[in-house]
């Protein structure tokens, strides 16, 4: 970590750049504040909000009209009101709630798909974390041989060539160092986004993914999902919504009636002869009803909701499946690496540096070992990260979630 420190703060001032603060971060601290703060999720929380509006504004009943008319002798004032018959109201606000229900469901779905997101996100923070690690090792490494062959150039045991071989590995390596500490910034970056926040202040994932071992049954699996998916159960919401729809068209078929009552008078006393009061009834002849095209639209909806619900329940299963393939796939590239490759590389290396000191291997020899040790180092942790992944994958297919590092 010191070593870490003094590569990300202490050349800062050679390149005329500041150190940004930065603040450690656990995994379960992470998710609660993209679950207050992630500016998207907090727009989609509106649309329950506009839904449950919407809920409110259905319920408002029709507007009197006020009617005055007025000649050289007579004015007329009248009030008139449209009566809705059908239960349209009644439809209209059954509808918007199922609108609004279906909301929640679909905001519940999107939470489930911004965490599994954001849990990927900041598994990829700990690979770039891990990543500059290996490269700060490996710079480490290579400048400690090169400071050795220094000492071994003025005493004649390598050649001028070897020297400058060892010091050029080290300058590259330490170039690797720069690329890879800007990507670890980058990633911390997106985390900062995902929380709603600037990079004002960096946080740092703190944490490992070495206690993620899991074995999972592929029946019990499928039955989590089909209890648990909320995009299956918002499917099936869709239905309902289908139905309500139905109703609420078939009950907009049925024509409204008007009432309406009015008082005529002259202009001439308060109660003059000539004065009168009406009342009417307006019936709307509805012949355009004999068309049934809303109707028969309606309906098609709902089977198209049932269709997509059996579809649903498909890609529930599929998706479920494929991550647990994917999952077992990782654990066992897992298992291939800490079952001896990381341990036989690094013998390989220290048998050939080893071999250099002693004068029977050449410079280059080393670099190969080297490069093949970071190569095994870096593959093995993105392995680690796949397999970290793959577990964030297969619990979000399943709407399960019990993930903590």
């Amino acid at each position: 970590m010191l070593l870490l420190l003094f590569v990300v703060c202490s050349e800062a001032p050679a390149q005329n750049t500041g150190c940004v603060p930065a603040q450690e971060l656990t995994f379960q601290e992470y998710l609660a504040r993209v679950g207050r703060s992630n500016l998207s999720y907090l727009a989609e929380r509106m649309n329950i909000d506009i839904a449950e509006a919407e809920v409110v504004a259905q319920k408002v009943l029709p507007d009197p009209e006020l009617e005055f008319e007025a000649a050289n002798e007579t004015f007329t004032l009248g009030l008139g009101y449209s009566l809705e018959l059908g239960n349209k109201r009644g439809a209209r606000v059954k509808l918007a709630r199922s609108m609004a229900e279906y909301e929640k469901l679909s905001l519940e779905a999107y939470f489930q798909e911004l965490r599994a997101e954001s849990a990927d996100l900041f598994l990829e923070a700990i690979l770039q974390r891990e990543l500059l690690g290996v490269k700060l090792d490996s710079y480490e490494y290579m400048r400690q041989l090169s400071l050795s062959d220094s000492l071994r150039y003025r005493s004649g045991e390598i050649t001028e060539n070897d020297l400058r071989q060892s010091r050029l590995e080290a300058s590259a390596l330490l170039n690797d160092v720069y690329e890879q500490q800007a990507a670890y910034k980058s990633a911390l970056a997106v985390l900062n986004q995902y929380m709603g926040l600037t990079t004002d202040t960096l946080h740092t994932p703190i944490g490992s993914w070495d206690s993620l071992d899991r074995d999972f049954a592929l029946a019990d699996l499928l039955k989590a999902g089909f209890e648990n998916r909320i995009d299956l159960r918002a499917s099936e919401k869709g239905i309902e919504v289908s139905t309500n729809e139905y109703r609420l068209t078939r009950a907009e078929r049925c024509p409204d009636i008007s009432l309406s009552v009015s008082y005529e008078r002259d202009w001439n006393g308060f109660l003059p002869p000539s004065r009168s009061v009406t009342g009417g009834v307006s019936i709307p002849l509805s012949f355009s009803n004999t068309n049934k095209g809303a109707i028969r639209a309606a309906k098609f909806r709902i089977e198209q909701s049932g269709i997509r619900k059996k579809d649903m329940t498909l890609q529930v299963q599929t998706e479920i499946s494929q991550a647990w393939y994917n999952f077992e796939a990782e654990k066992k590239k897992v298992n291939q690496y800490q079952t001896g490759m990381l341990e036989e590389s690094q013998k390989v290396l220290d048998g050939m540096v080893y071999r250099y000191r002693r004068g029977e291997s050449s410079i280059v020899d080393v670099l190969i070992a080297q490069r093949t040790h970071n190569d095994v180092r870096q593959q093995y942790l993105e392995t680690m990260k796949g397999y970290a992944a793959a577990l964030v994958e297969l619990e979000k297919a399943c709407g399960t979630w019990d993930i903590e590092f």
